[in-house]
């Protein structure tokens, strides 16, 4: 299993991306995964819960960036502020990288997201990182503002962004049926908790930055 990579806040960068805010809209599934073990947050976030992994497959169909997005991390807190560490995260745009990583420090890696119907296979350069299948039943709810954190590492800084998020939330199923051993073992297939966001429209603000101590 490899560790969360670094994300490096210097040297070039091949090609412009969109500054903040980014305006986002598109479809959202989440689910939290029992695993067999997750690496430990840095020292500056408290773990929510125990060998637990959130996997989200976000598709931004309209606003600044259009892409495909998944997202591996770990539920966690800072002080009072609770969201997810973003320990690993790929993405088919190249400007969202960029921006993903020079302004949020989220560690993005390029992927090819193949759709089939409601089952999606990402690959990346070294070789499958999942195949998930995805299906969402009509909402009931209205729609409603949903809080969106999220923590990365950016220059020896912790970042932390919130978005402002508007959703109808709707039940949904996330299945896992492949998994990279490059991440951590899943214990089950089926998330035991499991969402979906759909028509969001979501407003990404540059980060707030804080010393992030590092382990004694």
């Amino acid at each position: 299993m490899n560790a969360p990579e670094e994300v490096p806040g210097t040297g070039p960068v091949p090609g412009p991306y969109p500054p903040p805010p980014w305006h986002l809209k598109g479809h959202l599934w989440g689910g939290l995964f029992p695993a067999e073990s997750v690496p430990a947050p840095p020292p500056d976030l408290s773990r929510l819960l125990p060998r637990t992994l959130a996997v989200f497959l976000i598709r931004y169909r309209a606003g600044t960036l259009r892409y495909d997005e998944l997202i591996v991390g770990t539920p966690v807190r800072r002080g009072r502020r609770a969201g997810l560490y973003i320990q690993w995260i790929w993405v088919d745009d190249e400007r969202s990288l960029w921006g993903g990583r020079r302004i949020w420090g989220v560690p993005k890696r390029l992927a090819e997201f193949r759709w089939d119907g409601s089952r999606v296979r990402v690959t990346d350069g070294e070789g499958p990182v999942a195949v998930l299948d995805v299906t969402t039943k009509l909402p009931s709810l209205p729609r409603l503002p949903l809080p969106m954190t999220g923590f990365g590492s950016l220059d020896g800084a912790r970042t932390v962004a919130t978005a402002r998020f508007s959703a109808r939330p709707a039940a949904a199923s996330l299945r896992v049926a492949e998994w990279s051993a490059r991440l951590p073992a899943l214990r089950r297939a089926d998330a035991r908790v499991r969402f979906a966001a759909t028509s969001f429209d979501m407003l990404m603000p540059a980060p707030a930055r804080y010393p992030a101590p590092t382990a004694t």
